[in-house]
């Protein structure tokens, strides 16, 4: 068994040989989404701090859930969009929502779980943090935080407000330089956009990808449709996010992970 001690593994282990990430300061980060997917909080769970950062560009993509999200199941499942006041090329943060809709479309969401079992139970809270904020970011870390608290999740949230660089990893290296050397514990996506080995260059730390993929029916839609069906520590369970052997990819090379920090 080989370890990361502080943030880098003192011997080069062999493909899916246990790391045991002994003392390492894990670092996850993420956009503020709206009413994020399930593999949103199984990195916010293996991780002490996860930094949100709201100054990157807002993007309307079908692939970006700033300001979208599935709601329902993998097999029914609809998309609820937030209405922007946003100008081209505008930050998250810049972002304003046009709340003479809102009402409308939290009607959209209660329409599809108001017949969930423990609709009732959350939907004051809900509706109240849904219809009282103007700004995007600002609507989607105060979910953030409702959800993570309900789940009883214990990692630390911090923002980051701005990055520089001429490209996403160096923006990313300069948005987590200050906690030093780290464990960076990114998604799957961000194999598409993130230089591992400059970013490892940049920070003095390590870049592992987790290879987590959340359960059928919730794999691709918002966690409030567990949280609707099962009490939060069921909704842990079904969803396999639970202190055990992570699935990670360091350097190319694919590990299992034994996460000792509590």
């Amino acid at each position: 068994m080989s370890s990361l001690s502080g943030a880098q593994p003192q011997t080069q282990p062999s493909n899916h040989e246990v790391l045991t990430l002994d003392g390492a300061l894990i670092l996850s980060g993420h956009q503020p989404t709206f009413l994020p997917y399930p593999g949103f909080f199984y990195r916010m769970y293996h991780s002490n701090i996860m930094d949100i950062c709201p100054y990157d560009p807002l993007s309307r993509h079908s692939d970006r859930y700033q300001h979208r999200v599935k709601i329902g199941t993998d097999t029914s499942w609809r998309w609820l969009t937030l209405p922007l006041e946003a100008s081209s090329g505008c930050t998250i943060m810049a972002a304003k929502l046009k709340t003479n809709f809102m009402s409308e479309r939290w009607s959209e969401l209660e329409r599809v779980y108001h017949k969930y079992p423990l609709w009732s139970q959350y939907k004051d809270t809900l509706k109240e943090i849904f219809l009282g904020y103007s700004s995007l970011w600002e609507l989607n870390f105060r979910l953030i935080l409702w959800l993570r608290d309900l789940l009883g999740i214990k990692t630390y949230l911090s923002i980051s407000y701005g990055a520089e660089g001429v490209d996403t990893t160096e923006r990313v290296a300069s948005q987590f330089s200050a906690y030093g050397s780290v464990v960076y514990l990114a998604g799957k996506g961000s194999l598409k956009y993130l230089d591992m080995k400059k970013y490892e260059h940049l920070t003095n730390s390590t870049l592992a990808i987790v290879t987590y993929t959340p359960p059928h029916p919730f794999s691709e839609v918002s966690i409030l449709t567990p949280l609707m069906l099962y009490p939060p520590q069921k909704v842990l369970e079904i969803l396999n996010i639970r202190r055990e052997l992570i699935k990670v990819i360091v350097n190319g090379e694919a590990y299992n992970v034994n996460y000792l920090n509590s």
